[in-house]
């Protein structure tokens, strides 16, 4: 069971990198649009607001599937110095403390989603959408993003040791990056 929903977690991971190449192509579009709109003199709006959108969520969506790749940056200086169970017990204070800031990011990103749909809050460029619809992406990326780091806390208790730990090790230039 645990094998199938860390698979699962997983899946999700990869659908959220592959949203967040969405979006990114969907930024390229969009700017594409509004550069030809002007060459042509009419006026598109929100194409601007679009891609602003669009980065906002491919930004969080890609949080989840950057972190399960390894591809976020590691300053490890001081844990590099350490060994054994004292490495482990960094490293993992080191994540479940990333986990709870992102939990609360994604919890107050998920209020600001719903109080903006209550108020029924528009957006102040020309677009004038509903401010909820562009914010529900960037809330999902750090809800999806607060579970990849639990799920690395709980698979790091289980498996005794933090993976991106041992792939540091092994890392030409361990500790300069990664």
């Amino acid at each position: 069971m645990i094998g199938r929903l860390d698979r699962g977690l997983h899946a999700v991971y990869r659908a959220c990198g592959a949203l967040a190449g969405a979006f990114i192509v969907l930024i390229g579009i969009l700017v594409l649009i509004n550069i030809g709109s002007r060459i042509v003199g009419a006026f598109v709006p929100g194409m601007t607001e679009g891609a602003g959108y669009c980065m906002a969520a491919a930004g969080a969506l890609g949080l989840a599937y950057t972190f399960g790749e390894h591809g976020h940056i590691r300053v490890t200086m001081l844990v590099q110095r350490l060994r054994g169970r004292t490495r482990f017990t960094v490293e993992w204070a080191t994540l479940a403390a990333a986990a709870g800031l992102a939990g609360f990011a994604a919890f107050y990103l998920g209020r600001m989603v719903w109080v903006s749909y209550l108020f029924e809050e528009r957006s102040d460029g020309s677009d004038e959408l509903p401010i909820w619809l562009p914010q529900l992406p960037m809330a999902a990326g750090f809800v999806i993003f607060a579970i990849a780091l639990l799920h690395a806390v709980f698979a790091g208790l289980a498996e005794g040791r933090i993976a991106a730990a041992e792939d540091d090790r092994s890392a030409p230039d361990a500790g300069a990056g990664r």
